[in-house]
């Protein structure tokens, strides 16, 4: 639960009124099974960022990345990675520049 708590934490932050009105968390289920999280970053520290873990697969049932590419923060996994992604991206936001 702490990184959901967290992740609200940094929504609330960039929310000023214009930022929220345009862009979005999103987290839906994808059918390999698995997770999809996208993250708009735009207004954000994050925004000019560019990372790219590549697909890291060990198994059909054991596969992850993520990504900040084009002022999104994207990520993909299956279903046991949800937390792991939103971990990421967590370090990713709190990472010394």
């Amino acid at each position: 639960m702490e990184i959901l708590e967290w992740l609200i934490k940094w929504f609330d932050t960039n929310c000023d009124g214009e930022w929220e009105r345009e862009n979005a968390i999103q987290i839906h289920t994808v059918s390999n099974p698995g997770w999809y999280i996208k993250v708009d970053l735009r207004d954000t520290p994050l925004e000019d960022k560019i990372i790219d873990s590549g697909l890291v697969e060990q198994s059909d049932d054991d596969w992850y990345f993520y990504r900040i590419k084009d002022m999104e923060f994207q990520a993909s996994g299956d279903s046991s990675k949800l937390t792991f992604l939103l971990s990421k991206f967590r370090e990713i936001a709190e990472a010394k520049p």
